[in-house]
């Protein structure tokens, strides 16, 4: 990723979810927070914060621990991970993305749909 294409996506993201802060880690990945991403509708909390790390062709996407879906559980298949010096919620989801035709934006929405799902 240029860092063209870095200030766009930051930009975007600034715009859809607020303040960001930006580093670059040991290994050159680049890591982009917003401090608070609406969940679907019915998660608790409503908002949480959203960590990116961009490494590669797909980024990665992490939450704060504590996420609470519609239902009141846990979301399955998650794991407390330390990135960058903080607890993070790791997760799995699915879903295509090809950075050539999505923003970030769209990615993290697409990410954190996973949370209105009934596990």
């Amino acid at each position: 990723m240029t860092e063209e294409q870095f200030a766009t996506a930051c930009a975007q993201v600034k715009a859809a979810f607020g303040d960001i802060s930006t580093a670059v880690g040991a290994s050159g990945e680049r890591y982009i927070r917003a401090a608070a991403a609406l969940l679907p509708k019915g998660c608790s909390p409503a908002r949480t914060a959203v960590l990116l790390v961009l490494n590669g062709a797909r980024p990665q996407v992490y939450v704060k621990p504590g996420v609470k879906l519609p239902n009141g559980r846990d979301p399955r298949s998650t794991s407390q991970v330390n990135v960058n010096g903080e607890a993070w919620l790791q997760y799995s989801y699915s879903f295509p993305y090809d950075p050539n035709v999505h923003t970030l934006t769209q990615f993290v929405g697409a990410a954190l749909a996973r949370f209105k799902l009934a596990e």
